[in-house]
Protein backbone atom coordinates (compact mmCIF):
# COMPACT_ATOMS: atom_id res chain seq x y z
CA UNK A 1 0.00 0.00 0.00
CA UNK A 2 1.22 3.23 -0.93
CA UNK A 3 1.66 6.08 1.92
CA UNK A 4 -0.37 9.37 0.57
CA UNK A 5 2.01 12.35 -0.24
CA UNK A 6 1.71 15.28 2.41
CA UNK A 7 0.28 17.04 -0.50
CA UNK A 8 -3.05 15.24 -0.46
CA UNK A 9 -3.70 15.98 3.45
CA UNK A 10 -2.86 19.91 2.94
CA UNK A 11 -5.51 19.45 -0.28
CA UNK A 12 -7.83 17.93 2.14
CA UNK A 13 -7.42 20.68 4.84
CA UNK A 14 -7.71 22.87 2.26
CA UNK A 15 -11.17 21.77 0.95
CA UNK A 16 -12.79 21.57 3.82
CA UNK A 17 -11.87 24.75 5.39
CA UNK A 18 -13.18 26.04 1.99
CA UNK A 19 -16.06 24.66 2.55
CA UNK A 20 -16.80 26.03 6.00
CA UNK A 21 -15.87 29.58 4.62
CA UNK A 22 -18.18 29.48 2.07
CA UNK A 23 -21.29 27.79 3.77
CA UNK A 24 -20.21 30.77 6.91
CA UNK A 25 -20.39 33.33 3.79
CA UNK A 26 -24.03 32.59 2.52
CA UNK A 27 -25.05 32.59 6.07
CA UNK A 28 -23.75 35.77 6.40
CA UNK A 29 -24.88 37.36 3.19
CA UNK A 30 -28.57 35.65 3.91
CA UNK A 31 -28.69 37.79 7.27
CA UNK A 32 -27.40 40.88 6.02
CA UNK A 33 -29.72 40.99 2.87
CA UNK A 34 -32.41 40.61 5.24
CA UNK A 35 -31.12 43.36 7.63
CA UNK A 36 -30.61 45.84 4.63
CA UNK A 37 -34.06 44.74 3.74
CA UNK A 38 -35.11 45.54 7.11
CA UNK A 39 -33.00 48.99 7.22
CA UNK A 40 -34.87 50.04 3.52
CA UNK A 41 -38.26 49.44 4.98
CA UNK A 42 -37.36 51.49 8.02
CA UNK A 43 -36.22 54.41 6.13
CA UNK A 44 -39.39 53.93 3.89
CA UNK A 45 -42.01 54.08 6.85
CA UNK A 46 -39.75 57.38 8.37
CA UNK A 47 -40.13 59.00 4.69
CA UNK A 48 -43.78 57.93 4.40
CA UNK A 49 -44.61 59.36 7.32
CA UNK A 50 -43.15 62.40 6.90
CA UNK A 51 -44.60 62.90 3.52
CA UNK A 52 -47.69 62.44 5.50
CA UNK A 53 -47.75 64.77 8.24
CA UNK A 54 -46.48 67.48 5.39
CA UNK A 55 -49.29 66.74 3.42
CA UNK A 56 -51.31 67.07 6.80
CA UNK A 57 -50.54 70.21 7.06
CA UNK A 58 -50.51 71.33 3.57
CA UNK A 59 -53.49 70.67 3.27
CA UNK A 60 -55.23 72.12 6.12
CA UNK A 61 -53.59 75.17 4.83
CA UNK A 62 -55.55 74.64 1.29
CA UNK A 63 -58.62 74.29 3.15
CA UNK A 64 -58.49 77.76 4.80
CA UNK A 65 -56.76 78.94 1.64
CA UNK A 66 -59.70 78.45 -1.15
CA UNK A 67 -62.23 80.38 1.21
CA UNK A 68 -60.17 82.93 1.85
CA UNK A 69 -59.03 83.74 -1.75
CA UNK A 70 -62.85 83.37 -2.68
CA UNK A 71 -63.50 86.15 0.17
CA UNK A 72 -60.50 88.59 -1.47
CA UNK A 73 -61.61 88.22 -5.13
CA UNK A 74 -65.23 89.07 -3.93
CA UNK A 75 -63.91 92.23 -1.80
CA UNK A 76 -61.78 93.29 -5.02
CA UNK A 77 -64.24 92.51 -7.74
CA UNK A 78 -66.77 94.60 -5.04
CA UNK A 79 -64.67 97.22 -4.63
CA UNK A 80 -63.59 97.76 -8.84
CA UNK A 81 -67.53 97.31 -9.43
CA UNK A 82 -67.09 94.12 -10.81
CA UNK A 83 -69.08 92.25 -8.45
CA UNK A 84 -72.22 90.96 -11.52
CA UNK A 85 -69.66 90.78 -14.41
CA UNK A 86 -68.75 87.32 -16.28
CA UNK A 87 -65.43 87.11 -14.74
CA UNK A 88 -66.62 86.36 -11.01
CA UNK A 89 -69.57 83.91 -12.64
CA UNK A 90 -66.29 82.00 -13.90
CA UNK A 91 -64.96 82.21 -11.23
CA UNK A 92 -67.45 81.27 -9.23
CA UNK A 93 -67.70 77.81 -11.07
CA UNK A 94 -63.62 77.97 -10.45
CA UNK A 95 -63.94 78.10 -7.24
CA UNK A 96 -66.69 74.67 -6.82
CA UNK A 97 -64.84 73.05 -9.21
CA UNK A 98 -61.66 73.03 -7.22
CA UNK A 99 -63.31 73.07 -3.64
CA UNK A 100 -64.62 70.14 -5.19
CA UNK A 101 -61.05 68.60 -6.15
CA UNK A 102 -59.57 69.84 -2.98
CA UNK A 103 -62.44 67.02 -1.40
CA UNK A 104 -61.81 64.63 -3.78
CA UNK A 105 -58.26 64.81 -2.70
CA UNK A 106 -59.03 65.15 0.91
CA UNK A 107 -61.03 61.53 0.41
CA UNK A 108 -57.94 60.01 -1.25
CA UNK A 109 -55.92 61.14 1.65
CA UNK A 110 -58.88 59.64 4.44
CA UNK A 111 -58.53 56.18 2.26
CA UNK A 112 -54.91 55.52 2.68
CA UNK A 113 -53.92 53.04 5.13
CA UNK A 114 -52.05 54.82 8.37
CA UNK A 115 -51.10 51.61 9.72
CA UNK A 116 -47.28 50.81 8.20
CA UNK A 117 -45.83 48.86 10.57
CA UNK A 118 -46.48 45.44 8.58
CA UNK A 119 -45.91 46.71 5.40
CA UNK A 120 -42.73 44.99 3.04
CA UNK A 121 -40.68 47.90 1.08
CA UNK A 122 -43.03 47.47 -1.70
CA UNK A 123 -46.38 48.35 -0.38
CA UNK A 124 -44.75 51.16 1.71
CA UNK A 125 -43.34 52.47 -2.21
CA UNK A 126 -46.45 51.95 -3.05
CA UNK A 127 -47.96 54.54 -0.72
CA UNK A 128 -44.79 56.99 -0.79
CA UNK A 129 -45.98 57.24 -4.61
CA UNK A 130 -49.41 57.57 -3.61
CA UNK A 131 -48.86 60.67 -1.05
CA UNK A 132 -46.93 61.94 -3.66
CA UNK A 133 -49.28 62.06 -6.46
CA UNK A 134 -51.86 63.58 -4.05
CA UNK A 135 -49.51 66.23 -3.06
CA UNK A 136 -48.34 66.93 -6.65
CA UNK A 137 -52.37 67.86 -7.28
CA UNK A 138 -52.66 69.72 -3.96
CA UNK A 139 -49.32 71.89 -4.67
CA UNK A 140 -50.89 72.84 -8.15
CA UNK A 141 -54.09 73.90 -6.36
CA UNK A 142 -52.34 76.11 -3.84
CA UNK A 143 -50.20 77.75 -6.47
CA UNK A 144 -53.35 78.54 -8.32
CA UNK A 145 -54.50 80.22 -5.63
CA UNK A 146 -52.09 81.96 -4.02
CA UNK A 147 -51.41 83.36 -7.73
CA UNK A 148 -54.76 84.95 -7.66
CA UNK A 149 -54.26 86.47 -4.08
CA UNK A 150 -50.77 88.09 -5.13
CA UNK A 151 -53.62 89.28 -8.46
CA UNK A 152 -56.10 90.26 -5.37
CA UNK A 153 -53.40 91.92 -3.78
CA UNK A 154 -51.80 94.28 -6.94
CA UNK A 155 -55.08 95.20 -7.51
CA UNK A 156 -55.90 96.44 -3.89
CA UNK A 157 -52.50 98.38 -4.49
CA UNK A 158 -53.76 99.97 -7.82
CA UNK A 159 -57.32 100.53 -5.51
CA UNK A 160 -55.20 102.35 -3.16
CA UNK A 161 -53.09 104.48 -5.48
CA UNK A 162 -55.91 105.46 -6.89
CA UNK A 163 -57.92 106.71 -3.87
CA UNK A 164 -54.62 108.32 -2.37
CA UNK A 165 -53.86 110.37 -5.46
CA UNK A 166 -55.27 113.94 -5.68
CA UNK A 167 -58.06 114.93 -8.24
CA UNK A 168 -55.61 117.07 -11.03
Amino acid sequence: MADPHWTSYVGMATGIIGAITGISGAVIGVISYRKSNEIKSLDLRIELKRAISSFKSDLDKANELLPYANNSRFRVASAIGNLHSGAMVKWKENIETDTASLKTISDDFSRLNTSFDNFTATQLENELTTIHDLQVRLDELTEKYNKELEADDKERDRIRDRHERPPQ
